[in-house]
């Protein structure tokens, strides 16, 4: 067997799901070998040209398919063939990009009230007064002289 008719076999059997371990073992080559046989078979670009004569051809196949089951959906009253066109429908929507995206986003932000303390605040004045008797978060101490490196007040 040539090498243009094994890469169409290799192509082929990939294709159709065959892994390309599977493959290099069947026709004794390497899977590097097996993925060669696919790009140059498969030697084309995905570019913009491409993707849209992709989505052209999908929406022309849509439509012919949708034809015969929209005349049962409407006169037969046939809720199956009626449910399929609603499917093609939203599939031809999407390729050509006419649906809403169905994903909103609600950003809930939290706003700290002013003049709140804030629960550091909280925490820092309670030790304070459990290591300090007569300590207080306004800045008095109760009448008693600040020692150096007291920390009094409230933190900013």
């Amino acid at each position: 067997m040539d090498r243009d008719d094994l890469d169409d076999v290799i192509v082929e059997e990939r294709i159709a799901g065959k892994s390309s371990r599977a493959l290099a073992r069947q026709h004794r080559c390497s899977t590097a070998e097996v993925e060669a046989a696919v790009d140059r078979r498969l030697d084309y670009a995905l570019d913009t040209n491409m993707r849209v004569r992709a989505i052209k051809l999908d929406v022309v196949r849509i439509e012919q398919l949708m034809a015969p089951f929209f005349e049962r959906a409407t006169k037969d009253r046939d809720v199956a063939a009626g449910t399929l066109c609603c499917k093609l429908l939203e599939r031809r929507a999407l390729l050509l990009g006419l649906d809403q995206p169905t994903q909103s986003r609600v950003d809930v932000y939290q706003v700290q009230r002013e003049g709140e303390p804030h629960e550091f605040d909280r925490v820092h004045d309670a030790i304070l007064r459990i290591a300090r008797p007569g300590w207080r978060p306004d800045g008095g101490n109760g009448g008693a002289p600040a020692a150096p490196g007291d920390v009094g007040g409230p933190r900013g």
